[in-house]
């Protein structure tokens, strides 16, 4: 597949990313290996808060990386980014599995597949902070990740690649970001079977959705969290797997309407 729109330039580093990478998974590894060893021993606020910690490693290393190659106009561009709103056009993608998990939940509910006070029940979910430390790692996954990966890691790679190849590249540096997770937090089989190809099809999204809205890391991390609430807690297994069906309906739109150039009617975003 082509795009008709023209491919932007711009110098590519190879030993940023490097530098990028290697910030991300040392500062993440160094938080989250530890917590795979004394998991089981810790009781569930610790747990959650330790593991919400770890997701801070993109977010040091975009920081540092786009400090070393913009200086101070990289952090400006950063916090631009960060609070750019694309318009109401696509704010359907965003909240879309937010919507889908509603609307399972709703069916689930009448015809006796969810309890909302079993729910909380089996969570531990007995007021306002124990919700707080419940939903908190998809607070900061989602926020503190999208710092490195769409604030730095994608415009870097979309200054060389293509929107294809770039999220390609970086789905797979990403998912084995997520390594020491997979010893507490993810069954051993999904992790290396089945997570980079579902990794992957939300990762095609997150780029339209990026280079759609000429880079706005708020709408991003909007989606990031919202798909984090629905597929990281096991609130329901049949808006996950909507969810799952939603991106490759996307995926397939995408890749039909707009090629793997730019991934969007707009140049690709680059630094």
């Amino acid at each position: 597949m082509s795009s008709s729109v023209s491919v932007p330039q711009s110098d590519y580093n190879w030993k940023i990313s490097v530098l990028y990478v290697a910030i991300s998974y040392a500062v993440t590894w160094s938080i989250l290996f530890p917590l795979s060893m004394v998991f089981n021993e810790l009781n569930t606020i610790d747990r959650e808060i330790w593991h919400s910690l770890g997701s801070i490693g993109p977010s040091v290393g975009g920081i540092i990386s786009l400090y070393v190659v913009k200086k101070k106009e990289g952090l400006k561009i950063l916090k631009e980014r960060l609070s750019k709103f694309s318009g109401t056009s696509l704010m359907i993608i965003p909240f879309a599995p937010l919507i889908i998990l509603l609307i399972a939940l709703i069916f689930e509910y009448v015809f006796g597949f969810f309890n909302l006070f079993t729910f909380f029940q089996q969570n531990s979910i007995f007021d306002l902070l124990s919700l707080i430390v419940f939903i908190l790692p998809s607070l900061c996954y989602g926020f503190f990740e999208e710092i490195g990966w769409r604030g730095f890691f994608l415009p870097q790679l979309q200054g060389k690649f293509s929107a294809f190849k770039s999220t390609l590249i970086l789905t797979i540096i990403w998912w084995f970001w997520h390594f020491p997770a997979f010893f507490y937090r993810f069954d051993l089989i999904f992790a290396f079977v089945f997570m980079l190809p579902l990794m992957l099809t939300g990762s095609i999204v997150f780029t339209y959705l990026f280079n759609q809205s000429r880079g706005s890391l708020l709408m991003v991390i909007l989606l990031h969290i919202f798909y984090d609430i629905v597929s990281s807690h096991d609130i329901s297994l049949v808006a996950t797997i909507l969810v799952s069906v939603f991106f490759i309906c996307m995926d397939v739109r995408i890749f039909k309407k707009y090629g793997i150039t730019h991934f969007s009617t707009f140049e690709r975003v680059i630094l």
